[in-house]
C-alpha cells in the first residue's frame, strides 16, 4: 500500500522515501502507507513534509489517508482529470492557503426574538464586511460554515502573505470586539479541487 500525498505538474524527482508517479503530464507524489496508529504528531510530520514540497513546486494536496495499492493505482487515481487538475495547478501556483477565524463574545441577541434577529443581523453584517476586505485581498476565497462569525480560506500569493497578515491585524484593532486569528500559510487544501468539481 501507498499514501497519496499530493500532485504536481513538477517532474523534479523527491528525496526518498517519497516519489514521483507520472499520470500523463502530471504526477502524483507518493509515500509508504504509514503503518502507525494515527496521531497529531503524525498528521503534524504530514503537514511539514507538504509544506516542504510546496517550497520546491506547486502542489494540490491529497486527502491524509488516501490509500491505494500501487503505483498504476495512484495513476489511475488521476486518469480522466488531468486538464482540470492543471488547471487547478496553475490556480494556487505560486500561492498558499490563509485560514482566518473571526469569533464574537457571546451569541447573538440574548432577550427577545426581536433582538436576536437583530443582533443576529449586526454579525452578519460584520462578517460580510470583514471577509469583503479580506477577499479583495485574495486571488481566491472560500467560506466555510461554523458557528464563528467568519470561517474562511483565502488563497494568497507568496509575496503578499505579510501584507494580508497586517490586514488581518489591522482588522481586529478596528474590531476590538472580536477574536480574529489568521494561521497558515498551509498547501491550498481549500483550493485543491478543480474549479466546478
Amino acid at each position: 500500500m501507498i499514501e497519496l500525498l499530493a500532485i504536481t505538474d513538477d517532474p523534479a524527482p523527491t528525496e526518498p522515501p517519497l516519489r514521483i508517479v507520472r499520470a500523463g503530464g502530471l504526477g502524483v507524489i507518493v509515500a509508504p502507507a504509514n503503518e502507525d496508529e494515527v496521531d497529531a504528531d503524525a498528521l503534524w510530520r504530514r503537514e511539514a513534509l507538504l509544506e516542504e514540497l510546496m517550497e520546491q513546486r506547486a502542489l494540490l494536496p491529497v486527502r491524509y489517508g488516501t490509500l491505494v495499492q500501487d503505483e498504476a493505482a495512484a495513476a489511475a487515481a488521476v486518469a480522466g482529470r488531468g486538464d482540470a487538475l492543471a488547471g487547478a495547478l496553475r490556480r494556487v501556483r505560486g500561492a498558499v492557503e490563509l485560514s482566518v477565524r473571526a469569533v464574537a463574545p457571546g451569541q447573538p441577541g440574548e432577550g427577545s426574538p426581536g433582538e436576536h434577529l437583530q443582533a443576529r443581523a449586526a454579525h452578519e453584517r460584520t462578517a460580510g464586511a470583514l471577509h469583503g476586505r479580506l477577499a479583495a485581498a485574495a486571488r481566491e476565497h472560500v467560506r466555510h460554515d461554523g458557528r464563528e462569525l467568519l470561517r474562511a480560506a483565502y488563497l494568497v500569493d507568496r509575496d503578499e502573505v505579510g501584507r494580508f497578515v497586517a490586514l488581518v491585524r489591522g482588522l481586529q484593532a478596528e474590531h476590538g470586539e472580536l477574536s480574529i486569528l489568521c494561521t497558515g500559510p498551509w498547501p491550498p487544501y481549500s483550493f485543491a479541487e478543480p474549479e466546478g468539481a
